[in-house]
């Protein structure tokens, strides 16, 4: 095998390995905005659950801007039975 033969072959691995990360971030980047959003929602509704919430104004006026935030909320909750393995399944720990 000549040298080129071999570089030409090691750059294309190299590039494929570089896309692969690329796009698993982009996967995790957007799986942590997801996540992001979901704790945002906590912070305004959390008084629902329990939690302290910042001022009843503050609220009023951003829940216009979380209609797909509460939609988003209810359909997680309503098919999440266990976060661990929806964490292990996007970390594809078998």
């Amino acid at each position: 095998m000549n040298k080129s033969g071999g570089r030409g072959f090691l750059s294309k691995w190299l590039s494929v390995i570089s896309n692969l990360f690329r796009a698993k971030s982009v996967e995790y980047t957007y799986v942590e905005l997801r996540e992001l959003e979901n704790v945002f929602t906590l912070i305004i509704l959390g008084s629902f659950i329990g939690l302290p919430s910042p001022p009843t104004n503050i609220s009023l006026r951003l829940l216009p801007y979380m209609a797909r935030e509460i939609v988003v909320s209810s359909s997680v909750s309503a098919r999440l039975d266990d976060m661990l393995a929806e964490m292990a399944g996007l970390f594809e720990v078998t």
